[in-house]
């Protein structure tokens, strides 16, 4: 950061340029009513005024016996230009060769725009004009507070999201955001008017609150906006927390099984929580996501996997196939899960044989929160009937929570459907065990069972079982 002797040296340097009546300094003593004719009590930025001119860092336009402020009065690039480079202890660059065909050799800040150039400070218009007299825009007053006095970060995702409506996007984002989220600036009316000019009064004010704490806006909480329905429950032991969504992001620290986080936003794998007052990710596979109201699982991706399918029919008994049965299910599944808000993602939609690794990749590259694979059982003693429901514990790094799910399924159908009871069970089934997301198999009942297989090929009983599923999934999102 720079120093108080160099601050103030680019502030005077700064407020130096307004000046070419004369300066008053002389008489610091005498009130700020009395100095500046045209700042009255009730002036918008009388306080900072004042501050600034007791500290003897602004001085007015000595006219006759009086003194004026000229609050509306802006300045221009080339006086930025020799504010920056005399800031830095730099002078001007007499050697120099400029390009720019708006600057004459006799031009009075040639060689402090020389300077500046060469020194990358500032910069053309994209053009072959510099633009020397134009009047320096707000927007650049961000950037020339921020790097003069080192205005520290916030994070890098409350620098990319425009805080005013009318800076997305805008080259200056990052700086303009900055000076918000340190109580600098506020803009009127939801906007910056990044392009305007920045007036005597207003670098004042901005100035006065950059450097006294005591003339700073409320500090916006960072905590409550942006807010989301979202929380976040860790689900392993140890959860690293990351400064950028990345698996190379930095990590700033970790948290415990069962914390409980709130979240910002969801990019991918990566959730943005809050974490030691700042904005940091976790990798969402390691949080379950509940919604704090409303649907339970509106948001939430679900894979839904009708098993078997194509050339593969799977069980088959009493001219009933299971491929076709599951596929109906998990169509009327799809319907009440989309009804309710929920992203579901089905491995198949018609009667085609996907890999158990495609099911596994649509999961993944889907960015899913969840993985429900539907079957019916079959067996060659035809008195074995029931429901059960398959997790796994062996490599799936959510086998407690996908415990969880199979328990509330396997409870909604036994109840709903009035099906034989046969439990949960961990299995290292293959779509079960090569996910790492709570993901789940539900063997719907015996096909090869008369009395179950009269419930699997009726069309009531289809829906009961998707309303079964349906309801064992919102009561896994409503538990903790």
């Amino acid at each position: 950061m720079l120093g108080k002797r160099r601050v103030y040296c680019l502030i005077i340097v700064f407020l130096a340029l307004f000046s070419v009546a004369s300066p008053s300094w002389a008489n610091t003593e005498l009130k700020q009513a009395e100095r500046f004719v045209d700042v009255t009590d009730d002036h918008w930025a009388k306080n900072e005024i004042d501050f600034l001119a007791n500290e003897q860092i602004i001085n007015g336009y000595s006219v006759g016996q009086t003194s004026e402020f000229r609050p509306a009065q802006s300045v221009t690039r080339a006086e930025a230009a020799k504010m920056i480079v005399s800031a830095l202890g730099q002078t001007e660059w007499k050697e120099g060769t400029l390009s720019f065909q708006d600057i004459p050799p006799n031009h009075w800040a040639r060689d402090w725009i020389a300077r500046a150039v060469q020194m990358g400070i500032m910069g053309g218009d994209g053009t072959a004009n510099f633009r020397p007299d134009a009047e320096l825009s707000r927007a650049e007053m961000s950037i020339v507070l921020v790097n003069a006095f080192s205005l520290p970060s916030k994070g890098a995702a409350v620098e990319s999201a425009a805080v005013f409506k009318d800076t997305a996007g805008h080259w200056a984002l990052a700086h303009i955001n900055r000076l918000y989220y340190h109580g600098i600036a506020n803009g009127r009316d939801g906007q910056f008017f990044p392009r305007d000019a920045i007036s005597r009064a207003e670098f004042a004010t901005l100035l006065a609150r950059t450097i006294n704490d005591q003339f700073r806006l409320p500090l916006p909480d960072l905590i409550e906006q942006g807010k989301t329905n979202i929380q976040g429950i860790v689900t392993t032991a140890t959860l690293n927390v990351r400064q950028t969504p990345s698996a190379t992001g930095t990590l700033v620290g970790t948290l415990r099984k069962g914390q409980v986080v709130d979240v910002y936003d969801i990019n991918g794998y990566w959730a943005k929580i809050v974490y030691n007052g700042q904005f940091a990710y976790v990798h969402k596979t390691y949080v379950k996501l509940r919604n704090v109201a409303g649907s339970p699982v509106k948001g939430r991706i679900i894979v839904v996997d009708a098993g078997h399918g194509g050339k593969d029919p799977g069980a088959v008994a009493g001219g009933a196939s299971e491929k076709t049965i599951v596929l109906e299910v998990v169509k009327l599944l799809r319907e009440k899960l989309e009804k309710a808000g929920a992203t579901v993602v089905m491995t198949r939609e018609t009667d085609v044989y996907p890999t158990l690794q495609d099911r596994v990749d649509i999961a993944k590259n889907n960015y899913a929160e969840m993985f429900v694979s539907i079957h019916t059982n079959s067996a060659t003693n035809t008195s074995a009937k029931g429901a059960e429901v398959y997790y796994d514990s062996s490599t799936n790094p959510n086998a407690e929570e996908s415990k969880k799910l199979a328990q509330y399924i396997q409870g909604e159908i036994v109840r709903m459907a009035n099906m034989v009871d046969r439990g949960v069970k961990n299995s290292g089934l293959y779509v079960l065990r090569n996910n790492s997301v709570t993901s789940v198999l539900v063997e719907l009942g015996f096909i090869s069972n008369a009395e179950d297989r009269a419930k699997l090929t009726s069309a009531e009983y289809q829906n009961i079982y998707a309303e079964a599923i349906y309801q064992g999934i919102v009561k896994y999102y409503t538990s903790q």
